[in-house]
């Protein structure tokens, strides 16, 4: 085993090397001076970060998409932990069946449910509503945070809860004292990922935003129809930075590596 590890080390730096190449040539291309995309730049420059961040073409799609992602991810907590409280303590008939249901999105083209939510959206007037975009985004990020809540509190005995119980505590003290705190982890980790899916998102939001509700990834796909320049790759970069910036926070107060092992 010790004669492997050298080579183990080797294999984990090439897959980050690989990982992280595309990412590279993206940040390289945003701060190039040329007026087209190339790789290695042709010089340094940083007007394609000032056109795009003065350009409501980008500006406004990229507060759509956070503005969207806060409140889907918001939603899909309000929602997720209930459900998986429910799952794992109550004595509900049918419960593999409900989560199965619960956890259906996952195995659905995206292209596919968007359009099945277009549909049925459409039928009661919310089509490219912003609250139809929104039901959209939560539909698809529920299951993230289901799913690793629903790990960690398996996870967890009976016994703190009843013993606050026992001492008199009611059930939303329970709750807020003893079950929100020990499922921390996997609710932040959930969080994460359903603020990423749909900060991300395209096919969804293709299809039920509009003129005012149109996100970020919308924006991008747009304007590559008809260009192609740095700026793509301006935006991408901010997009990077807005997701490191996220993570180096959650790691400061709450720490990603318990984040990860939730």
């Amino acid at each position: 085993m010790d004669r492997l590890a050298p080579w183990h080390r080797i294999v984990v730096a090439l897959t980050i090397a690989f990982l992280a190449a595309p990412v590279l040539i993206i940040v390289g291309v945003a701060f190039t001076s040329a007026e087209f995309v190339s790789f290695p730049p042709s010089g340094f420059s940083l007007k394609w970060f000032e056109k795009v961040l003065t350009d409501a073409q980008f500006v406004v799609p990229l507060w759509n998409s956070f503005i969207l992602g806060v409140a889907a991810t918001m939603a899909s907590v309000a929602l997720a932990v209930p459900a998986a409280i429910a799952l794992v303590r109550s004595e509900l008939p049918m419960k593999e069946a409900m989560l199965a249901f619960m956890l259906s999105p996952l195995s659905l083209p995206t292209i596919i449910l968007a359009a099945a939510l277009l549909f049925f959206l459409a039928r009661f007037g919310l089509g490219t509503s912003p609250v139809g975009l929104l039901i959209g985004h939560v539909v698809i990020t529920v299951p993230y945070v289901l799913r690793t809540v629903l790990g960690v509190y398996a996870g967890i005995g009976t016994e703190v809860e009843e013993a606050a119980r026992t001492l008199g505590a009611r059930r939303w003290q329970v709750f807020r004292h003893v079950t929100l705190p020990m499922i921390r982890p996997g609710l932040f980790a959930g969080g994460i990922l359903a603020f990423l899916l749909s900060f991300d998102e395209v096919a969804v939001a293709l299809l039920l935003s509009n003129a005012d509700t149109t996100t970020l990834p919308v924006a991008v796909l747009s304007y590559l129809v008809y260009n192609y320049d740095p700026a793509v790759a301006a935006i991408s970069t901010i997009q990077i930075v807005i997701v490191v910036v996220l993570l180096l926070v959650l790691e400061r107060f709450l720490g990603v590596k318990h984040l990860i092992a939730a």
